[in-house]
């Protein structure tokens, strides 16, 4: 996995990288109606996902990882030719790449490890993250360019620099540290496997 969320695969007969940033993932949830979390974890146990669920995991993951829109449309347009489960694997590596990052170098509190609950429809809520960009002054494209692991260096890094010094009126306060273990307690619900496994 990577920090910024890519891999490379063999897809369609040629090297292919895939990439869900976080706009990606948005993109992505509102195409399927599924938090990229859960529907990581239905493809993880072979149940529970529609076909068409993994052709939205695999346009938005080449086009994230750089292909043109008319060029994903056309790769998953063909699909049916080829090979099922080389389809449904490379849906599952690609996503699971966008939610894991680097599993060589854990992030601030992602680190723990503590499962939270998820949300009950298992949809994963944006708000905090533009949220947390506006308080770092944070642009919402370079937010939605980010991956969950970037973000999670950006945000780590925003509050260990920001805890120390004195706040002046033209200076947006930081993150409470019971706001940042909320939404890391968030970000672990809804990238981590529900039963405990990772994918």
């Amino acid at each position: 996995m990577s920090r910024d969320g890519h891999v490379d695969l063999d897809f369609a007969g040629a090297a292919r990288r895939f990439r869900l940033g976080l706009g990606d993932l948005e993109t992505l949830q509102e195409a399927t109606g599924l938090g990229p979390g859960d529907l990581l974890h239905r493809l993880h146990a072979g149940r529970a996902y529609r076909f068409a669920d993994v052709r939205e995991v695999l346009r938005a993951a080449l086009i994230g990882g750089g292909a043109g829109v008319g060029e994903a449309h056309a790769l998953t347009a063909g699909l049916d030719r080829m090979p099922c489960l080389t389809v449904i694997a490379t849906a599952t590596l690609a996503l699971a790449a966008g939610l894991d990052g680097a599993e060589d170098e854990r992030v601030g509190d992602l680190a723990r490890g503590e499962p939270a609950p998820g949300r009950p429809d298992g949809r994963m809520a944006f708000a905090p993250f533009y949220e947390a960009a506006a308080a770092m002054g944070l642009a919402v494209a370079d937010l939605r360019a980010m991956s969950l692991w970037q973000f999670a260096a950006y945000l780590d890094g925003f509050n260990r620099a920001r805890g120390a010094e004195a706040q002046t009126p033209t200076t947006p306060a930081p993150m409470t540290q019971a706001e940042a273990d909320g939404l890391w307690d968030w970000i672990r619900s809804e990238t981590g496997d529900r039963d405990g496994d990772r994918a």
